[in-house]
C-alpha cells in the first residue's frame, strides 16, 4: 500500500463507505467521517509537502466536567474517546479529564462534541466556558497559521 492510498490525516487505511474530496485536482481519501471533516477545515495541511513539514502536534488538556461521573459513564467516555483518531490518553479524576491528542487528527471542539453526543456535560460556570472558547480559538488560529502558505519577499539591501 503506497502512501496516496492511507487517509491523508491520520495514515490509516480508508474507509470505502466514507466519500473522497477533491482537491487541486487530486483526490483524498479517508478512513473515517473524522478525518474528512478534519481535512475540509485545513485542506493545505494534508497535502504531500505539508506532509513532510508537520507530523503531530500534541496537546494535553485538562476538562472539568460538570459532575463526577459513575463508572458507567466513565467507561462509556474512555470507549467514545478512544474510538477517534488522535487521542493519545484519557484519565479521569473525580471531575477531571486529563487527555492528550494529536492537533492535526481532532481538535477540543470535536471531542467536547463527542462528549456531548453521549450525554456527558462540561462544568459551565463563567471561568470554565472563557477557558473553552480561549483553547477552541487558539487551536484554530494554530491550524490556520500552519496552513497559511509562507511567502518571501524580497528587499533591496540597504545602501
Amino acid at each position: 500500500m503506497t502512501i496516496s492510498e492511507l487517509c491523508h490525516v491520520c495514515s490509516m487505511k480508508p474507509d470505502a463507505s466514507i466519500s473522497s474530496l477533491e482537491y487541486h485536482k487530486m483526490y483524498f481519501h479517508f478512513c473515517s467521517q473524522q478525518c474528512r471533516d478534519t481535512f475540509i477545515a485545513h485542506p493545505s495541511l494534508y497535502t504531500v509537502k505539508a506532509e513532510k513539514q508537520y507530523k503531530h502536534i500534541l496537546k494535553r488538556r485538562i476538562m472539568t466536567l460538570a459532575a463526577p461521573l459513575d463508572k458507567d459513564s466513565n467507561e462509556l467516555l474512555k470507549a467514545s474517546l478512544a474510538e477517534m483518531m488522535g487521542i493519545n490518553d484519557v484519565s479521569i479524576d473525580d471531575d477531571k479529564i486529563s487527555i492528550s491528542y494529536d492537533l492535526l487528527q481532532v481538535t477540543r471542539q470535536q471531542i467536547e462534541n463527542r462528549l456531548a453526543e453521549i450525554g456527558i456535560k462540561l462544568g459551565s460556570d463563567w471561568m470554565e466556558r472563557l477557558r473553552r472558547a480561549w483553547v477552541h480559538d487558539s487551536e484554530e488560529n494554530e491550524l490556520d497559521n500552519l496552513a497559511a502558505p509562507i511567502h518571501y519577499y524580497h528587499r533591496p539591501s540597504p545602501k
